[in-house]
Order: structure tokens, then sequence, then C-alpha cells
């Protein structure tokens, strides 16, 4: 008899979504975003690039699943949504900037990319459906949605600096006090952390809104 035929020889086996996107997260965190590649993953998760294929056709497709696995980490399913309109948009503002802050890294991924995954078309629309039935005029809503998600988006990335990058406490403490004495008055309390910063951001665009939203549904004069 001859000899039998060897067996052939299986693929690599499949790799979890959860997996991938955290072994992502991890090089995003250790080496920056511009270090996250489809090669650079695959040898982080002891695979190939053709096994990533089954699930991600190029870096492009790769970012917009780790950005949407992201959101939904900050933006669960079932959180609460009976809040008032401009308490719902803090809330949300708030939940993504922790989220963001993290996963270090995390904020540059979304700088590269418009969120088009389940989660943030769901958040977008949620977000439009609030301000709109507060009397936002939806061109407005659009406009405050992208307002808020770079203010929450610049803010986490500042606070992605590594402290020894960060400006120095006195970097202005020795300015000219004759030609900037408001700023020599206030150079010691700068610079401000950058929590308070973001918290201090997020009122102003909410007051706004509110304003807007104030004069829209106010009773007309006789």
């Amino acid at each position: 008899m001859g000899e039998s035929a060897p067996a052939p020889r299986r693929g690599r086996p499949p790799i979890p979504l959860e997996r991938i996107v955290e072994a992502a997260l991890e090089i995003v965190a250790e080496e920056g975003a511009g270090a996250l590649s489809l090669r650079h993953l695959a040898r982080r998760l002891s695979s190939s690039t053709s096994t990533l294929y089954r699930h991600v056709e190029n870096r492009s497709a790769l970012l917009g699943l780790v950005v949407d696995a992201l959101l939904a980490e900050a933006l669960p399913a079932d959180r609460r949504t009976d809040l008032p309109w401009d308490e719902e948009c803090r809330d949300i503002a708030e939940r993504l900037f922790a989220t963001l802050i993290g996963h270090r890294g995390a904020a540059a991924l979304l700088a590269e990319t418009v969120p088009t995954g389940p989660h943030a078309l769901a958040i977008r629309e949620h977000q439009l459906a609030v301000l709109t039935g507060a009397g936002v005029p939806l061109p407005d809503a659009a406009r405050a949605v992208a307002t808020l998600a770079h203010t929450v988006l610049g803010f986490a990335m500042q606070a992605a600096v590594p402290a020894d990058q960060q400006p120095a406490p006195s970097a202005l403490a020795g300015v000219d006090e004759g030609r900037f004495p408001l700023t020599r008055e206030i150079a010691a309390e700068l610079p401000i952390p950058i929590e308070e910063e973001f918290a201090f951001g997020l009122d102003l665009i909410l007051e706004g809104l509110r304003r807007q939203v104030e004069g829209v549904t106010a009773p007309s004069a006789p």
C-alpha cells in the first residue's frame, strides 16, 4: 500500500474582534497612532496579515473598527437616555472624553477618520434628535454635534501629550510685567489642568446652545 497523503494544513485560527481591537489600542498607547498597521498588528497577535484580512481589508477599515469599539465603550446601548437635552449633550461629551484619555493615543485615531461605524452613526443620530427635539434647527444641530466632537477630540489629544512634553508651569512667569500685566498676574495659575479646561469649554458651548434654544422657544411679542 502506498503512503497516505498528508493531511491538508489548516489556516491560522480566526482572531476574535475584541482581541484585534485590544492589540491595536496597545500599539497606539505604546508607540502612537502612526505605528498602527496591519503588519505590525499581525506581529503583535503572533498571526498573519492574511488572517486579519478576514476582518479588515486595510488600515482604514481597521481604524473604523477600533474607533467604533471605543464609541461603544464610551456610550453603551444600555446607558440612561432620559436626561434633559443639555445634560444629555454633556453626558455624551464627558463619557467620550473619559474613554479617550483612558486609552492613550486613541484620540489621534479619530482625527484620521470620519466615524461611520454602527455605534458612531447611532450616536450622531441620537445627538441630532436630542438637539432638534429641543428646538435647534437641524443645520445648527449638525454644527453643534461637530463642535462638541471636535472639542472632545482636541482636549483629549492635548491630554495625551506626555508629561515631559507639557508646557512648563513657569513658562509665562518671566514675561514683562509692564507690557503684559494681566498675563503676569495670572501666570502662577497656568497651565490650567486639562480636565478643568475641558469642563469650562463644554460649559461655554452648552450655554450658547441654551440661549439659542431659549430664543427659539420663547413666545413672540404681541
